[in-house]
């Protein structure tokens, strides 16, 4: 694989065939440059999507799975269109096994659309918002709950101003086939590849294909699966859209949690006991664990309570949490988003 200069790399947006890069990214004072390996499959008109890994570098199902897509893809494989594949958006973080860049302390997807002189993660996210995204009609951004949270596989999108965009979201959303869809209402959007994505006026899907800082054959099955179905979704590849199988339950379900009345905070800091398992269909009040204090052990534990009913489609891993910290989100099943998603 050739290093090579954004200059080189343009004009495999636009060219026959398959071709491998490394982008380099200078790291300004913080020492030598750092290198985004990236692979762009081309086979005419149509489609053009980017599936990106490593936002995080403790989420590991996205590089497992974009790594296999560029050793077996080929642009035999596609129909049409453009497959834009980035395993290692930021290498030192991926390198390190840490959510953020161990070489200047910051989180890339807070970083968003960046800057060309700042921080080298900051020049990693405005080299992607100015040399990649505006060759992508599409963009799954594969990520997991790395070593702090348990979430159920799912594709998180968000609630969209246009109605066709919105129905174009919720169909690839619905063709990835991950055990749970969720419309959601982030904390903390802005500097978010999501917002950047969005506010370009493309599709955008973030994928939460695990948790714990591990890898199952499950989850990377979901993985692999759910990027295939969108290729085929989109009319890049032929066959039929495939579910994988994930806890013997073969029923993607659509869930929302377009309020913070859903989330579970921690009130007091300590130590954090979970009573329920993600997946599990709770109500209002229900305890979801307890805080136990560092220290006094003869305080009486906290009892923290879902607050609402629905599925524990998050939780905290992690047992030592601060306060203010979220523990839990229940989301509510629905299915007041299928007519538009069949609309598309």
């Amino acid at each position: 694989m050739a290093r090579n200069q954004l200059d080189w790399l343009q004009p495999c947006f636009t060219t026959p065939g398959k071709h491998s890069a490394w982008i380099a990214v200078s790291a300004g004072k913080a020492g030598e440059s750092v290198h985004l390996p990236i692979t762009v499959i081309h086979k005419g008109a149509g489609p053009r999507v980017l599936f990106t890994g490593g936002n995080h570098g403790d989420e590991y199902e996205g590089p497992i799975a974009i790594h296999r897509m560029i050793r077996d893809m080929e642009a035999g494989d596609l129909i049409c269109g453009t497959l834009i594949l980035m395993p290692a958006l930021n290498p030192p973080a991926v390198e390190a096994g840490t959510r953020v860049s161990p070489i200047d302390g910051k989180n890339l997807n807070r970083e968003f659309p960046g800057k060309a002189r700042g921080t080298v993660t900051q020049r990693i996210a405005h080299m992607i918002t100015e040399h990649i995204l505006p060759h992508a009609d599409v963009v799954l951004d594969l990520h997991a709950g790395g070593k702090t949270s348990d979430i159920m596989p799912s594709v998180m999108i968000h609630k969209l101003r246009s109605r066709e965009r919105m129905a174009r979201t919720l169909g690839v959303m619905k063709a990835f086939r991950a055990p749970v869809g969720i419309l959601i209402k982030e904390f903390d959007s802005e500097g978010m590849l999501d917002t950047t994505v969005e506010r370009l006026g493309k599709i955008f899907g973030c994928c939460e294909l695990g948790g714990l800082g591990r890898v199952t054959p499950e989850t990377v099955d979901v993985t692999w699966t759910g990027m295939n179905n969108v290729l085929k979704h989109l009319g890049m590849m032929k066959g039929s859209l495939r579910t994988p199988v994930w806890r013997n339950k073969r029923r993607s379900r659509v869930v929302e949690a377009l309020t913070f009345k859903r989330y579970l905070m921690a009130p007091f800091a300590g130590i954090f006991e979970p009573f329920v398992d993600i997946d599990a269909t709770v109500k209002k009040g229900e305890p979801l664990g307890r805080i136990l204090s560092l220290d006094d052990p003869l305080e009486e534990p906290v009892i923290c309570r879902s607050p609402a009913d629905g599925i524990l489609f998050q939780r905290h891993a992690f047992c030592l949490v601060e306060a203010g910290r979220k523990l839990a989100l229940v989301a509510e099943e629905t299915d007041r988003w299928d007519a538009m998603a069949d609309a598309v």
